[in-house]
This record gives C-alpha cells, sequence and structure tokens, in this order.
C-alpha cells in the first residue's frame, strides 16, 4: 500500500474522530499533527487506533503507540503493520 492509498483510508476515520477536522483529504498530510492540528487527545488517538486496526485488519503492538505525533506516525504503522501481516491466513 502506498502512502497515498494509506492517507486516503485514514482521512475519513481521522475527520470523523478529529475536534478540529480538515475540510477535505487535501487537507491531510503526512505531517499533520494529532494533538495541535487535530485537537485530538491521547483517548481519541486509541479510539482512532481501534478504528484502524477494524479497518485494515491489523493489530497495533501496544510499543508503538509511545511515538505516535502526526498522521505520517499513523501511515507509518499500517504500512509497517500490513507488511507484517501479508502472508497470514484470513
Amino acid at each position: 500500500m502506498t502512502t497515498d492509498d494509506v492517507l486516503h483510508t485514514l482521512a475519513p476515520l481521522l475527520r470523523a474522530r478529529a475536534e478540529s477536522p480538515p475540510p477535505d483529504r487535501g487537507g491531510l498530510t503526512p505531517d499533520t499533527r494529532l494533538e495541535q492540528d487535530l485537537h485530538m487527545d491521547s483517548m481519541t488517538i486509541v479510539h482512532v487506533l481501534e478504528d484502524i486496526e477494524e479497518s485494515f485488519d491489523l493489530t497495533i503492538p501496544d510499543e508503538r503507540l509511545a511515538d505516535l505525533y502526526t498522521v505520517g506516525d499513523l501511515v507509518d504503522i499500517v504500512r509497517t503493520a500490513g507488511t507484517a501481516t501479508q502472508g497470514r491466513a484470513a
């Protein structure tokens, strides 16, 4: 999956949870900050991660949560977890 593919799928998830959502996908970039730009608190970010796990059929290891600051960090998690689960029986 490319960064653009992941952003396309993440955009509605983030808009649904963000206190100050960007007007459209074009407003989300890998540099968009979860707390400062989207006004998400830690609990909201946990809910976003749950949404991501469900949407992408992934399990995100708890140790990945400590370094989540931007949309790009979420994209990296999805791309990394997606590669780790490829070949796994569905």
